[in-house]
């Protein structure tokens, strides 16, 4: 009776060892975000279609988001939308052409003929968030009036 007894506490120890290492996993690679969203132009005309991207320079995963018709952004981090993590980023921008299809499956189209272009095509250097020159402070607090007028 004893080693039946012992076996259900093992099995039982180990079952909830293994519940709360999985609870761990999940919540391991959460960043703690705050609200972010801004405008972005180049010479006075707002950006459609940038992927803008902030790195944080302490490590943590980056946020991005892309820019609308007029130009504004909202970053996500852990999910889209949900903001960046507070403190201060190097900050890129690259032209994401538009996808199509449903979400999960959308696809872009890769033959350069017939790949979109564009409307306002910006310097390369704007690519690079070590050469963009750019960085953005978040506070603790969030952000969501960020303007970059890019030249």
């Amino acid at each position: 009776m004893r080693v039946q007894a012992s076996g259900c506490f093992s099995f039982l120890l180990t079952l909830a060892c293994l519940s709360g290492c999985g609870s761990y996993s999940h919540t391991a690679n959460v960043e703690k975000v705050v609200p972010v969203s801004g405008l972005v132009t180049y010479q006075g005309k707002p950006l459609e279609g940038y992927r803008v991207v902030f790195i944080p320079t302490d490590g943590r995963r980056p946020a991005t988001g892309v820019t609308d018709s007029s130009g504004k952004f909202v970053l996500g981090t852990n999910t889209a939308n949900d903001g960046a993590p507070p403190g201060t980023s190097k900050v890129s921008f690259a032209w994401e052409p538009p996808r199509s299809g449903e979400p999960g499956q959308e696809t872009i189209n890769d033959t350069p003929d017939k790949m979109p272009k564009p409307k306002i095509k910006i310097p390369d250097k704007y690519t690079d968030p070590e050469k963009s020159g750019i960085t953005q402070d978040v506070s603790k607090r969030g952000a969501n009036d960020i303007k970059f007028h890019l030249q």
